[in-house]
């Protein structure tokens, strides 16, 4: 079954994405957490096939999640999803994102 961890530092954001993909459940076992150090907790403890990070978060914005995520797990495809970045934003996500995708998607 395909491991895929959700990050995003607004709760409401991650309901709807469980409550979209809900259909998938069957497929996919999906983590949901609120902003990047849960989500490298998780990493620390667990091996993801895919991890879906919003861009703009405090403490630890996408970015850099997804570069730490890329240390400790080279072989895990990374995604930013992002409602809102700035140039600078997605120059560093591009860097360490396999795909970029915007919301609404």
């Amino acid at each position: 079954m395909t491991r895929i961890l959700f990050v995003d530092d607004e709760a409401r954001i991650l309901t709807g994405l469980s409550r979209m993909l809900r259909g998938l459940r069957n497929e996919w076992e999906m983590v949901f957490v609120e902003g990047g150090h849960q989500a490298i907790e998780c990493c620390e403890s667990a091996t993801f096939d895919v991890v879906v990070s919003d861009a703009r978060m405090p403490g630890m914005d996408g970015s850099e999640l997804l570069q730490r995520t890329r240390e400790l797990h080279p072989d895990t495809a990374r995604i930013i999803l992002s409602g809102q970045c700035g140039r600078e934003s997605v120059i560093a996500c591009v860097a360490v994102a396999h795909q970029f995708l915007n919301k609404p998607c």
